[in-house]
């Protein structure tokens, strides 16, 4: 016996169920961490896919927005809480995100500018530790046999932190300027280095050498441009994520994701304040109407003539025809357009 329902009807059935346990859902104490908990998930994939993305100070802030909005969670008031409380999760997601990201940053040498660079093998041992690890600093001078080299001055530049906290530098005396010759006799290389402990658990570092006068830095480099080196970083990733928390995710989440949140909150409240205005102010003027309506006679009830429309001087004995428009003398007991009778 073949069946009278239509091909579409069980999914439309399933569509019906699931759209019904979403509306029960809704009006549970889980609402509230279902949102957050996606918005954190979401966040959390921008963050691994779209690092460095302006368009996650835009997009994050919006879907937080949107999710609590598709909960039905519509008054500003609510909003605006739960927005606060969501940016905050935020907050300690991107912390933890950035944490083990600066900590699975591989070291690069630092090195000189040029195709012949004159300090090399520039790095510091060990990579990670804590604030009673001793440090060492090392960088190497190639300098041509065939060639004057007069070395002034030689030292490494740590910038503690990296925000806003004045560099470090340190001189660095040399361990072993041995006659090393390389590259079939045609330079000699001098090692220096230089042991100290830190107490910023992200740090950054760079050498410079006075040679012949002139300054000449060894970095890292970065789409050709010139960046410092990364490290060392303390091992402690709660140390780690202590200076990120207060220079940056703290700032991120709520003067610029909870910001534009509360734009969003605020025109909502303005649109629905316009349309209660806009309301209130219809009422007033029907019930105005009303009340004029009221007061209106009978002889002020009949159209106004042209003249009067056009607000010129009234014409005494004539008036407009109120089912078709026409001027009608004051005494006619008929309308001679559309024989409409007047009292």
């Amino acid at each position: 016996m073949a069946s009278d329902e239509a091909p579409g009807a069980p999914i439309d059935r399933l569509m019906k169920l699931l759209n019904e346990q979403f509306v029960k859902f809704k009006k549970t104490p889980y609402t509230i961490p279902v949102a957050i908990g996606l918005i954190a998930g979401l966040h959390y994939l921008m963050l691994l896919y779209m690092m460095g993305s302006c368009w996650i100070g835009l997009l994050t802030p919006l879907l937080l927005f949107v999710l609590f909005w598709f909960f039905d969670i519509r008054r500003v008031k609510k909003l605006l809480l739960y927005g606060f409380i969501g940016c905050t999760v935020l907050m300690v997601v991107s912390t933890a995100v950035l944490v083990s990201w600066i900590q699975s940053l591989d070291m690069k040498e630092a090195l000189s500018p040029g195709d012949d660079p004159i300090l090399v093998n520039g790095f510091v041992d060990p990579e990670e530790g804590s604030d009673t690890t001793p440090f060492t600093y090392n960088i190497t001078l190639r300098q041509k046999n065939d060639s004057f080299v007069n070395i002034s001055d030689i030292d490494v530049r740590v910038l503690i932190g990296s925000w806003g906290r004045e560099p470090r530098n340190e001189s660095m005396n040399p361990v072993n300027i041995v006659g090393t010759v390389v590259d079939n006799g045609n330079y000699t290389e001098h090692y220096y280095e230089l042991t100290t402990t830190l107490s910023d658990p992200i740090n950054q570092f760079e050498f410079r050498a006075l040679i012949n006068g002139t300054w000449v830095w060894a970095t890292d480099y970065y789409d050709e441009e010139a960046v410092s080196s990364v490290g060392p970083i303390f091992s402690d990733p709660w140390a780690v994520a202590v200076p990120i928390l207060f220079n940056i995710t703290l700032y991120q989440s709520y003067l610029q994701f909870f910001a534009i949140y509360a734009i969003l909150c605020g025109m909502v409240w303005w649109m629905r304040r316009a349309r209660r205005q806009r309301a209130k102010a219809i009422e007033e003027w029907e019930k105005k109407r009303k009340e004029m309506e009221a007061k209106t006679t009978d002889e002020d009830a009949r159209v106004p003539s042209l003249s009067r429309a056009m607000g010129l001087e009234k014409e005494p004995d004539t008036f407009v025809c109120s089912e078709c428009g026409v001027d009608v003398r004051a005494d006619a007991k008929r309308c001679p357009s559309c024989g409409e009778k007047f009292d």
